[in-house]
């Protein structure tokens, strides 16, 4: 589960690359936060 304080940290760096027109950023940095989550859940599927 992702925890409040992270998903908070997350949407300040997206609202701050949109804040800047940095939109290619705002992408990337979802597609590694993505990636991240899914990695985290298949760790703790495995345990």
């Amino acid at each position: 589960m992702v925890r409040d304080e992270d998903y908070i940290d997350f949407l300040k760096l997206i609202v701050s690359c949109i804040s800047h027109g940095d939109y290619f950023s705002a992408k990337e940095l979802s597609n590694l936060e993505l990636e991240k989550m899914k990695e985290k859940t298949k760790n703790e599927d495995k345990e």
